[in-house]
């Protein structure tokens, strides 16, 4: 199976998140060590943060999304799992960038810095 950014949980939080400090790289820690050991609660917190991020989808993109602090968005997650307010949601296809025409986008990137570059 292929790596997807948009299903690991941590690459997600890290769109969500202002960078963590020591006490939330612990706390991000233990909760992967929860998810390890109970599969619904994996399910469920997975859920809850691709939900997040697609509530948040466009202002991510659009750079106009101000991250919060992982401890306040830990908690809200944690309530809604415990709520049981969270629905099992797959990220929109939208929301997916294609690798091929990132790939370009690069490409033609590196072109414009190689040809200023011998200017």
């Amino acid at each position: 199976m292929e790596y997807s950014r948009f299903d690991d949980v941590a690459s997600l939080l890290i769109d969500l998140c202002k960078p963590f400090n020591d006490a939330e790289l612990i706390n991000l820690m233990n909760i992967r060590i929860s998810m390890n050991k109970d599969k619904n609660f994996e399910i469920c917190y997975t859920s809850a943060v691709k939900s997040l991020y697609v509530k948040h989808f466009h202002e991510i993109k659009n750079n106009t999304y101000v991250k919060r602090q992982f401890a306040n968005i830990n908690r809200s997650i944690l309530r809604s799992i415990k709520n049981k307010t969270t629905e099992i949601s797959l990220l929109p296809a939208y929301t997916k960038i294609d690798n091929a025409e990132m790939s370009r986008a690069i490409t033609k990137l590196r072109s414009k810095l190689i040809k200023f570059h011998e200017k």
